[in-house]
């Protein structure tokens, strides 16, 4: 027998062994599409966890800001009322010539450094002077004068500074507005000023 009849008579096997490793070969597909597919839904699942980790993260600054802030407004607040106790205090010693000049100094420089440390922390002093025309955002009229010199709806004399928390009003300029004709209330005439002007960061 030659060459190639031995070789036309190896076998082949049968139709049942091909339909079995076809069927095998199926559900080997099927097992891979479905681990593709647990993997496709593992990774979704894990940067769909990352994503909410990351929210969370960024929610818990956000809180622990706005805590350490409103910590600081409260602090601040608290502080104000001694700010406008010194304002006075200095006031009152450079009208008193009885009062030595390196107290009303002592004085001015606690001031001075009391408000130095809450500006760092995000306080700020409202603009208003005498001439200014009245904002009722930022002012407070508390009395009302006439003043020859000077037009209606403008500030006659600034009663108490006030001051804004990182861009929030915290405390309202308190003034002596000018208005027009006599109204009989207010201290016309009052010299202008009153209070010691801080300064202001633009």
């Amino acid at each position: 027998m030659d060459r190639k009849k031995r070789k036309m008579e190896i076998p082949w096997g049968d139709t049942a062994d091909v339909e079995a490793l076809k069927a095998r070969l199926a559900e080997l597909e099927e097992k891979l599409a479905a681990a593709e597919a647990a993997a496709a839904a593992a990774n979704d699942e894990l940067l769909r966890r990352a994503a909410d980790l990351d929210n969370t993260r960024k929610r818990l600054a956000r809180d622990y800001e706005r805590a350490c802030a409103a910590a600081a407004r409260g602090i601040v607040e608290k502080l104000l009322p001694v700010l406008d106790d010194l304002t006075r205090a200095i006031d009152a010693a450079d009208a008193d010539e009885a009062v030595p000049q390196h107290h009303v100094d002592s004085i001015r420089m606690l001031d001075r450094k009391i408000y130095d440390v809450l500006r760092n922390e995000g306080l700020e002093a409202t603009p208003a002077s005498r001439g200014d025309l009245f904002d009722p955002e930022v002012h407070e009229a508390v009395l009302a004068t006439c003043d020859p010199e000077l037009p209606p709806d403008v500030i006659a004399r600034v009663v108490s500074p006030g001051y804004k928390f990182k861009g929030v009003l915290l405390k309202p300029v308190k003034v002596e507005v000018c208005v027009a004709g006599d109204t009989g209330a207010g201290q016309a005439g009052a010299p202008p000023g009153g209070v010691e002007e801080r300064d202001v960061e633009i």
